[in-house]
């Protein structure tokens, strides 16, 4: 949406002393505006300004002047939002990928411990018991998932992200 305010032109045939006193009536918005406090502002005449404002419809030009710049202000309210939205997801997405990534370094560690282990009681002449493998390799594949899983909902993240921006550059067209 253009920032241009249409309803800040002059009307075809408005003077230019009658379309100041309209712009200095309308630019001191809807909870003061006063065709008195426009002329105070002008230097124009009161009774000549009330004529001017009956011909020129300036109730109306200012209405539409109001709800224009209500629009505006709502169009960067809801861009304000979206931005805020954007960050906070790429800030939830950026989160869900450093955590995948700890999980993946602490599953590589357990695997690595794991070996070491091994082969120093292999090297000690003791085995571990059928328990003891089982636990460590249910902890590591515990571990993996729950990277595979951060980083799947990271990338799932991703997707959403593109799909919504694809949504709303179809509403914005």
């Amino acid at each position: 949406m253009a920032d241009t305010d249409i309803f800040l032109k002059p009307l075809r045939g408005e003077p230019p002393a009658a379309f100041a006193n309209f712009t200095a009536y309308c630019e001191l918005g809807p909870d003061i505006r006063t065709i008195r406090k426009a002329v105070e502002i002008t230097g124009g005449k009161l009774d000549t300004a009330e004529k001017q404002a009956q011909r020129w419809k300036w109730q109306a030009r200012a209405a539409e002047h109001d709800a224009h710049q209500v629009r505006i202000q709502f169009q960067a309210i809801k861009s304000q939002r979206e931005h805020q939205q954007r960050e906070k997801i790429a800030a939830f997405r950026n989160e869900q990928e450093r955590r995948a990534h700890a999980m993946g370094d602490l599953a590589d560690l357990m695997m690595d411990l794991t070996a070491e282990k091994l082969q120093a009681m292999r090297a000690a002449g003791e085995l571990p018991s059928e328990q003891q493998i089982a636990n460590l390799a249910k902890t590591v594949a515990s571990l993996a998932d729950m990277a595979m899983n951060l980083k799947a909902t990271a990338l799932g993240v991703d997707d959403l992200v593109e799909a919504l921006e694809a949504e709303l550059d179809t509403e914005a067209g």
